[in-house]
């Protein structure tokens, strides 16, 4: 009744958050999940109070059960879509099975291993919701009691899943093991510049830590000033009057040369126009060439799947 009611609490304080920044512009939020389930509640609670210290928004929960943590898992993904960086930290119980990673919530019970399917959280949906961040996030997993009596084929994580696209970097600490985690980021101060992979590094020099990936780019849970009022939008130069067609090799060239956050901001922009309904992980897919090729067919132009200068433009200006 008790862990109802804090969740209760923790919902109403969540409805505190301000709305979604609008899809093109820069926020300098960075937002965090902490949860924790069983005897790392003390722990969690000193990271949160640790994160707020150098300006994050945080959700917590304590002890949320499957329903409650799926929840709160979704509110977060939205919020982190609307925010510059990302940071999830797991302080409960985690295993593996068949080569996929679960965390387990208050109250499951694995009678058999197939129930780790409608009663475990997979590790990766956390790692997918940091990675809609303008610049990502990272998961950190402090992997706690595990559950008694597991089922065959199910045992307790132990090591950092492999690297999957679309998914922020995710940081194991075995259960036990998790003091080099708490001491890095309660060594953070409130003036300091936190750059996640320099933090993963000095985490992962603890026994037994290990980490999926370094960040592809750095991502600041702390900017430096220059870092924090950067714009990451789409940065083109619109094409001359009379300039000739380009090519669809040019295009493709342009493309490339483009950000993971300015392509987040496309299919961001895209979302909110009902064209995409995929990740907004900066990763141009089927997806989102389809999605694309229905922005330009709704223009009556070359469905091409890559977007000209001037409708990279037009996204930008809401057109």
């Amino acid at each position: 009744m008790f862990r109802r009611m804090l969740f209760s609490m923790v919902g109403a304080a969540l409805c505190a958050l301000p709305a979604a920044a609008p899809a093109w512009a820069q926020s300098d939020r960075v937002v965090a999940l902490v949860v924790s389930v069983g005897d790392g509640g003390a722990r969690a609670d000193a990271i949160q109070a640790q994160l707020q210290v150098i300006g994050a928004e945080t959700l917590r929960a304590a002890d949320p059960n499957n329903a409650e943590l799926r929840s709160i898992l979704k509110r977060f993904t939205g919020e982190a879509a609307a925010s510059r960086a990302a940071f999830v930290y797991l302080d409960a119980p985690a295993v593996t099975f068949e080569g996929r990673e679960f965390v387990t919530p208050a109250g499951a019970t694995l009678g058999r291993s197939t129930d780790l399917f409608t009663q475990g959280i997979p590790l990766l949906a956390f790692a997918r919701a940091a990675a809609q961040a303008e610049q990502g996030g990272a998961v950190v997993a402090a992997v706690g009691r595990p559950p008694a009596d597991l089922p065959a084929g199910v045992s307790a994580l132990e090591g950092a899943p492999a690297p999957t696209p679309g998914s922020s970097p995710v940081l194991v600490a075995p259960y036990g093991r998790s003091d080099a985690v708490v001491q890095v980021i309660s060594a953070v101060t409130r003036d300091e510049v936190i750059e996640v992979g320099a933090m993963l590094r000095r985490m992962q020099a603890g026994e037994g830590v290990s980490l999926s990936a370094s960040p592809a780019a750095p991502i600041y849970l702390r900017a430096p000033a220059a870092e924090a009022t950067e714009v990451a939008a789409i940065q083109v130069e619109a094409p001359e009057a009379d300039a000739s067609p380009e090519t669809l090799e040019e295009l493709e060239l342009l493309e490339q040369s483009l950000s993971r956050a300015a392509k987040r901001a496309i299919q961001r922009e895209l979302r909110d126009k009902g064209l995409y309904q995929g990740l907004v992980d900066g990763i141009f897919g089927p997806q989102t060439r389809g999605a694309i090729t229905a922005f330009q067919q709704a223009r009556t132009e070359d469905a091409t799947g890559v977007l000209t200068r001037r409708q990279m433009l037009d996204l930008r200006a809401g057109g």
